[in-house]
């Protein structure tokens, strides 16, 4: 973290990653102040079984803000898009909030069909425990597909998740809050300047940008090229729209 004082854009990262996700953006970004925390399970941070509720995590968040924060401008990426919703939703005072290739409701339902079925969810936890590896790869490949070079993001995203593995009960815990986290009664009600970077070609999040600007017509919207991670080769177009977020 730098700064403290104010203004903090908090950066969560998703599934299966950590806060080094966010490295090459937050270089990009080292003029500002930053807090990029590992949430539950991931990275440095224990305790896996508190991400089931994401009003769990929105509290511990939130008490933990770097002393002097007086205005979050809350980023979340994926799984950490649910987080930082509901970090806003519970947050008093003045805030921002930026969904990365994320949305207040990961799985379909009959009035909400631009998301994942409810079974894709379900195998994945199923994969999880039969093996591992095997979900890590399929789910790097989601996450690449869509891209330019999806083979190289594929690549990236292992040794990312290789490098820091997160502990098998957070990753249980946040498929369980991907399934059944319903946020948007909190999108709709948050009384925030609101912002989201949605890819087109994204695998795991199908275009949301007619919902969001349905449901908030407020919203700032960017729909760019690629996947679900393809932000990660171009952290200078991610670094420019969170900069027009904070401005």
């Amino acid at each position: 973290m730098t700064g403290g004082q104010g203004r903090v854009l908090v950066l969560i990262h998703g599934w299966g990653f950590s806060r080094a996700v966010w490295s090459t953006v937050a270089d990009e970004l080292r003029d500002l102040p930053l807090w990029i925390p590992d949430l539950p399970g991931h990275g440095e941070s224990l305790g896996g079984s508190l991400l089931e509720d994401a009003h769990t995590m929105a509290r511990i968040l939130t008490e933990q803000l770097p002393a002097g924060t007086r205005e979050p401008i809350w980023v979340g990426w994926s799984m950490g898009g649910l987080v930082a919703l509901a970090a806003a939703a519970r947050w008093q005072g003045r805030q921002r909030l930026a969904l990365i290739c994320a949305t207040p409701r990961f799985t379909a339902a009959p009035d909400w069909p631009c998301a994942l079925q409810p079974q894709a969810l379900e195998m994945f936890g199923e994969e999880l425990v039969r093996d591992r590896p095997a979900l890590e790869r399929h789910f790097a490949a989601l996450c690449a597909r869509g891209d330019p070079t999806p083979m190289a993001l594929r690549r990236q995203l292992l040794n990312a998740m290789a490098e820091c593995p997160a502990r098998l009960e957070a990753l249980s815990a946040g498929l369980r809050v991907l399934a059944e986290t319903d946020l948007r009664t909190e999108w709709v009600g948050l009384d925030a300047p609101v912002a989201a970077w949605l890819a087109a070609d994204d695998a795991l999040v199908p275009s949301v940008a007619t919902e969001l600007a349905a449901l908030r017509p407020d919203v700032r919207l960017r729909l760019a090229p690629g996947g679900h991670a393809s932000w990660l080769r171009e952290p200078s177009a991610v670094a420019g729209f969170l900069r027009e977020v904070t401005a």
